[in-house]
């Protein structure tokens, strides 16, 4: 039996898609702060076409998305000349190459990324933010693990195992204090935590610094940056992930180790 569009599982590219999509939805005031978070979330987990459709069926979408294969499942491009990280795997030194170049920039600009924060907080998605987040995160709960976190330019999410019952989880919204969203999700058993008290944050900041250039996009601006367990086989370890925007909305990004060490970096298709 054959599948169908909808059926098909998606790719990287697919789920950052489907994130450009979300973003371009909460600067338009379509979505608040917490269903942007709560679907960027899910778009990063989903697996086949028509979990990401979902997250944005209800939405208006811009014209210069209306082909998109996300929106058009019918029409999933299968063309090879995708960004998929799977394309760098015999390519590490071409990966290395563009990487360095952004960690350069990195180390000669101050750290920061111009964009609007909440005043009590520094923006998120910089050196600074990370530190401040990482510090606020351990003074909050007395430790500094996590199931996952994303950080964006003016707020945070974070799951963390219930402390009421360790088989589900609960959701924390950060925009300068931590609050409840939603209700507890049952947590898988073999879910793995992180500990945020290994992250290099000066290797990370002087990366996500020089990010824009590593990724290509040298005028894009940071978007989210995210403290994860690697998505595919062939990394199994936590990681940071690190996305860039450009001007039309669309987003790509790279994917290092917590102590910084480079591992894929996606680029735009020629």
């Amino acid at each position: 039996m054959s599948t169908t569009g909808a059926q098909l599982r998606a790719r990287d590219t697919d789920r950052v898609e489907t994130c450009g999509l979300l973003d371009t939805a909460h600067a338009e005031g379509q979505l608040t702060d917490a269903e942007h978070a709560t679907r960027t979330d899910r778009a990063m987990k989903a697996v086949t076409f028509e979990q990401l459709g979902k997250l944005v069926d209800d939405l208006q979408i811009p014209s210069r998305y209306a082909k998109s294969a996300v929106v058009r499942p019918d029409r999933r491009p299968r063309d090879t000349e995708s960004v998929d990280s799977r394309r760098w795997a015999g390519a590490a030194g071409l990966v290395v190459v563009a990487a360095g170049i952004g960690a350069l920039a990195g180390s000669c600009s101050d750290g920061g990324v111009a964009g609007l924060s909440s005043p009590s907080i520094p923006t998120l998605t910089t050196g600074e933010g990370i530190a401040h987040f990482i510090d606020n995160y351990r003074a909050t709960f007395g430790d500094t693990v996590a199931d996952e976190v994303l950080l964006y330019p003016e707020h945070a999410v974070t799951e963390r195992q219930s402390e009421t019952d360790p088989a589900r989880y609960s959701g924390y919204l950060y925009d300068g204090e931590f609050d409840s969203w939603g209700s507890d999700s049952a947590r898988p058993r073999d879910t793995r935590t992180l500990d945020l008290g290994a992250v290099n944050v000066a290797a990370i900041a002087q990366l996500v610094s020089g990010a824009p250039q590593s990724v290509r996009i040298p005028d894009g601006t940071m978007s989210q940056v995210r403290f994860e367990y690697g998505t595919n086989d062939r990394i199994a370890e936590p990681v940071v992930q690190i996305y860039v925007q450009d001007e039309y909305d669309e987003s790509t990004f790279m994917t290092v180790t917590f102590d910084g060490e480079i591992l894929e970096v996606m680029v735009p298709s020629d």
